[in-house]
């Protein structure tokens, strides 16, 4: 399978190195193989930077571990990097990757399921790959084609087994961003849309069915959380949120959402939502430039990654504190534009 994403890959390259110059805007070609499926070809992060020709990404291939790797760890991934890293759990000694996932394109987020399983978006190829888990880098579970859009974020209890709540962050055709229901084996077959998104950000799903949108209302910003009741129908605006411009998502184990203001660089703790919220907690500061940041199964630590600092920021977590506590970079580089990142074993919800 990994194999026929490597091709799929160069097909895309060789469409980009021809005919990206002066692009400014999002276009669509076809994947080779499925009839009517199309890929974002020239896909963009959630700051809007485009993403560079794949010349030099289509050369990666799955470095898959040596050895047995461990069952807990954070993975980050670079948008214009066509690799994704896995380090140690409690990386307080700065140390490198353990274990590295290559062949990927213009990865904005990442996510593991319940199950440990790796979720990555890839917005260069237009699929979601799956990656088994709970073992850090582990080998390839599915390749599932996105027909509606660039995929960004991802989030699921069981993505093996269950229903994957996919957020595109614009749809084929330049069209907004939506939000796809997908499956391993049935593939996309859902596409949720609502007039508040522009471009869509962080998504989170609950292991009860509900879904959760961070959207972008416009292209000089704005925010919306689209709260869709068992990942279904037009979705409805929540209420009460404090937040000037999208981002990033997450559930604690009390069934609270963690929702990051880009904008602000500050996050906000949230009961309730569906669609009315009940604020918490925050804004509690972040370090950096942060659009992404997720919760440790404990619901002790919440993990974010500074872009322009290059760095990963660990915070200790409540309801009432985000307080920083210790950051890591080896490995990374702010010019590769780092961005998304996953805990494993996540949060229990």
């Amino acid at each position: 399978m990994r194999l026929f994403a490597s091709a799929l890959r160069t097909t895309v390259a060789i469409a980009l190195l021809a005919g990206c110059a002066g692009n400014a805007g999002i276009s669509n070609v076809p994947v080779p193989g499925y009839e009517g499926v199309t890929r974002v070809a020239h896909p963009i992060s959630v700051w809007d930077d485009q993403a560079p020709p794949l010349a030099v990404q289509v050369l990666h291939e799955l470095v898959r571990p040596t050895k047995t790797e461990p069952t807990s760890g954070t993975y980050i991934s670079e948008f214009d990097s066509g690799d994704l890293y896995g380090y140690a759990a409690n990386n307080k000694a700065n140390k490198g990757p353990i274990c590295t996932v290559s062949n990927v394109t213009d990865v904005n987020d990442v996510a593991v399921d319940a199950k440990g399983n790796l979720m990555i978006p890839d917005g260069g190829a237009g699929y979601l790959l799956v990656n088994k888990g709970p073992n850090m880098c582990g080998k390839s579970l599915a390749e599932i084609a996105d027909s509606y859009g660039q995929p960004s974020d991802a989030s699921s209890p069981n993505a093996a087994t269950g229903k994957i709540a996919l957020a595109n962050l614009a749809d084929t055709g330049s069209a907004p961003g939506s939000l796809s229901i997908c499956t391993a084996k049935g593939g996309c077959t859902v596409n949720l849309t609502n007039g508040s998104i522009y471009h869509a950000g962080g998504v989170a799903m609950s292991n009860s069915g509900d879904c959760w949108l961070n959207a972008k209302t416009s292209a000089s910003g704005g925010d919306a959380l689209i709260y869709f009741k068992g990942c279904k129908g037009g979705g409805t605006v929540a209420k009460g949120t404090k937040s000037t411009y999208y981002g990033g998502i997450d559930i604690d184990n009390k069934g609270n959402l963690v929702i990051i203001d880009d904008m602000a660089e500050v996050a906000y703790v949230y009961s309730g939502c569906n669609p009315t919220c009940k604020l918490l907690g925050g804004p509690f500061t972040l370090k950096g430039e942060t659009f992404f940041g997720k919760l440790n199964s404990t619901n002790t630590e919440f993990t974010a990654v500074a872009r322009t600092d290059g760095k990963v920021d660990v915070y200790s977590y409540s309801t009432k504190a985000i307080k920083y506590e210790y950051s890591f970079d080896k490995g990374l580089s702010a010019s590769e534009l780092p961005d998304g990142v996953a805990v494993n074993p996540r949060s229990k919800q």
